[in-house]
């Protein structure tokens, strides 16, 4: 699979995708066409073709197919657990530290994994891969996913910091001992960056390589990610960013419909996952299925996640967005919230999630609604190069269909 991957991007022919619907979260395009070159859409023409020779060019007819963004899943461990029960396998934490901002996740990161080709399949071509479950777990990366040595990412370009609010050992077991822990580490950071050539003036909490992680958050150039279920632990994270200046995003988020309008005039986005929206706990008494119609009304800005650092579900991202459709969400925010709104948040809407000229062509042609059980994806473009499809589980399934036919 790797040497056709490689085969395939080293083809850079100009490919035209004709007669396609264009779904890219406002309203539809009917029979456009696609020109992509160089990794790029160089053109989207509305109800005409361009004049191009089959020779120049590769023809891919769109005629009755929808044509999306890659779409974007934000909370994945992909490339970092491979398989969850094996210890050996899992990469995406440091499970004895509660406090390890410069955790840098994509260390670890595997970009031959067989999860890859698996979620790339279902659509999703590009994730950030994050860490898992402590109170600060360190920071994330984004990632193509090529699946190719070639391509992977540099974990030194984070895209955020991530941490959870859920109590849990080295907080005492409360909120309380959380947000104790998050300000002091906050604090501390910032008196470490006061006193570089100086003396300090107490003892730090973090060693050195921790707080200097912590430097791009609190001078506003990476966002804090922080899972939140419980409307008041929501409007507490809202203000510790007010005060600090911090940029906040809010994940997990079930009673966010209760404090919308606080989110709305903060400008802190939510990531949600739309089928985990009932009750399963205390922090989620107040979850509902309609929640990103909710927010929506609100004029919260919603990522759709496919399941809070669960890499197993990536590619149910599309589903999750239909979900979210089927209880009031509208078709465009929907595609929004998994393609343009992702990219936006994180510091990639100049390229990534967007079906427009000079944009990456990062690109899926479905075979109907996306949003759909039954339709499936025909073809997927990472900037510009048409990728396989061709998974573990596919080649798996053929194998043994030959040996019992």
């Amino acid at each position: 699979m790797n040497a056709a991957l490689i085969l395939a991007m080293a083809l850079s022919a100009t490919t035209v995708i004709e007669n396609v619907r264009i779904e890219s979260g406002s309203a539809p395009i009917e029979s456009a066409t696609v020109v992509i070159d160089q990794g790029r859409i160089v053109s989207v023409t509305p109800g005409k073709s361009v004049a191009i020779m089959p020779t120049q060019a590769l023809r891919v007819d769109g005629t009755g197919k929808v044509l999306t963004a890659g779409l974007i899943e934000t909370r994945s461990q992909i490339g970092v657990a491979e398989v969850l029960l094996e210890g050996d396998t899992v990469d995406d934490a440091l499970g004895d530290q509660p406090l390890a901002p410069g955790l840098r996740v994509c260390d670890g990161f595997n970009p031959l994994s067989v999860r890859i080709p698996i979620t790339r399949a279902a659509g999703v071509t590009s994730v950030i891969v994050s860490p898992h479950g402590e109170i600060i777990g360190g920071t994330g990366c984004w990632v193509d996913l090529t699946g190719t040595l070639a391509t992977r990412p540099d974990p030194s370009r984070a895209v955020a910091m991530f941490g959870s609010l859920k109590p849990q050992e080295g907080s005492g077991g409360s909120r309380g001992g959380v947000w104790l822990a998050i300000r002091q580490a906050i604090d501390d950071a910032r008196l470490h960056k006061r006193s570089v050539n100086r003396p300090l003036e107490r003892e730090l909490s973090l060693s050195s390589q921790h707080l200097e992680a912590l430097y791009p958050v609190i001078e506003g150039r990476l966002p804090l990610v922080l899972e939140a279920n419980r409307a008041s632990d929501i409007l507490t994270a809202i203000e510790f960013a007010k005060a600090e200046k911090i940029r906040l995003v809010i994940a997990g988020a079930s009673e966010s419909w209760l404090v919308a309008r606080q989110l709305k005039e903060a400008r802190v986005p939510v990531i949600i996952q739309p089928t985990e929206q009932l009750p399963y706990g205390f922090d989620l008494l107040n979850a509902r299925d309609d929640l990103p119609a909710l927010l929506e009304q609100a004029g919260v800005s919603v990522i759709i996640t496919s399941g809070i650092a669960d890499d197993q579900n990536a590619r149910r991202l599309r589903f999750e967005a239909g979900f979210a459709v089927a209880n009031g969400m509208s078709r465009e925010a929907a595609m929004r919230a998994i393609t343009t709104t992702p990219a936006e948040v994180f510091d990639r809407g100049a390229s990534y999630g967007h079906i427009a000229a000079g944009k990456r062509a990062d690109l899926v042609l479905w075979s109907g609604d996306p949003f759909e059980l039954s339709t499936q994806v025909e073809r997927v473009w990472i900037e510009g190069h048409s990728v396989p499809l061709g998974d573990r589980q596919r080649q798996l399934a053929e194998r043994y269909l030959r040996e019992h036919d």
